[in-house]
């Protein structure tokens, strides 16, 4: 089950929406608690009258979605897939205060019709004209491994010959205040240490990514995806080091063969703490990918992303480094994600 990437736009805390930057700037701590996104020209991609009536997370996702289709030359993809933990979030709370504010009279439409977890799809579909396989999956923090793998497996099966695929999760002042009195966010004046240094909760962040996935290479498919192992639930006393040398020996390979590895460390202490174990034996560059992005339940998009970047440019950005490694001749990359040590997912990619 392997696919090419053919293009791929990510809209992140940092200005990733331009295909040439790569964390030059950033540094190594986190600077809030809450990473907001640093917007693309978002009036490029969706109307001008519908532009104001369009929330945040249907701004960043149709935005990147377009974004790679425009990258890959393709007007029209075959199908579409995406992945959403909390959906429209902003529109839902929005049209539920309505309904108490206004003692449900006279309530404005526009929230609830754009409230669904797919709408973004349903918006990809509408503004490209595909009518072909269209569907989101709310899978937790495993919904856009999901949804690649029902990429993969279309791809597999002859169903499509490329896949759109999709990740987008916002923020809003609800969302903030309900994992905060939950005690999963970091407080304020520890916001700063980067994930691996480890600390009590974690950094909250958002935003959205866009794929083309093909099974035909191209002259712009740099980046083979070979395999993604999706494990709900790890049992007590049960190791990393063991999952991962399962899923090397599935796709005949050893640990030693693989270049680099992307970690999803949360900068929770208390649930990095199987993975920590894992990553502190091993010899390969390690890039933590959620120092750049912060915590979010599609994060593993961002990390898929920065995976094929890495293999792409042949170099890891510092920022998401312990120790600044410079440029690399990597060929395998395993990308790692979990969320409060269970939902783990490792995606193998390469570079030929």
């Amino acid at each position: 089950m392997e696919a090419y990437i053919t293009a791929s736009a990510c809209i992140s805390h940092y200005p990733t929406a331009d295909e040439n930057y790569f964390f030059e700037d950033a540094g190594r701590s986190l600077p809030s608690r809450f990473l907001s996104v640093t917007p693309a020209d978002y009036k490029k991609y969706i109307p001008a009258n519908a532009l104001r009536r369009t929330s945040a997370i249907l701004k960043m996702g149709i935005s990147a979605g377009l974004m790679a289709l425009e990258r890959a030359g393709v007007k029209v993809p075959d199908a579409i897939v995406t992945g959403t933990a909390m959906g429209c979030f902003e529109d839902t709370d929005k049209f539920l205060r309505n309904i108490i504010e206004q003692e449900e009279k006279m309530l404005n439409p526009t929230p609830f019709i754009q409230s669904t977890h797919n709408t973004v799809a349903g918006q990809l579909a509408l503004l490209t004209g595909c009518k072909g396989y269209n569907f989101t999956y709310v899978h937790q923090n495993l919904s856009f491994e999901t949804a690649l793998l029902d990429a993969l497996t279309l791809l597999e099966e002859n169903e499509a010959t490329q896949v759109l695929v999709g990740a987008a999760d916002e923020l809003n002042p609800s969302l903030e205040s309900l994992f905060d009195h939950a005690g999963h966010v970091r407080e304020s004046m520890k916001a700063g240490k980067p994930v691996w240094e480890g600390d009590r909760g974690y950094v909250m962040g958002q935003g959205a990514l866009g794929f083309l996935v093909s099974k035909k290479q191209t002259a712009e498919s740099q980046i083979k995806v070979k395999a993604i192992k999706l494990v709900q639930k790890i049992e007590a006393g049960s190791e990393i080091q063991k999952m991962m040398d399962e899923f090397l020996t599935e796709n005949q390979l050893s640990l030693n063969e693989i270049d680099v590895i992307v970690a999803g460390n949360s900068g929770d202490e208390k649930y990095d703490l199987r993975l920590n174990k894992f990553l502190n034996e091993c010899r390969q560059p390690i890039a933590y990918f959620k120092n750049l992005c912060g915590e979010f339940f599609t994060a593993g998009g961002f990390g898929f992303w920065l995976g094929s970047e890495i293999l792409r440019r042949q170099t890891i950005p510092t920022a998401a480094q312990k120790e600044t490694t410079g440029r690399l001749t990597a060929r395998n990359c395993i990308v790692i994600n979990h969320y409060q040590d269970q939902h783990y997912s490792f995606i193998l990619m390469s570079s030929d």
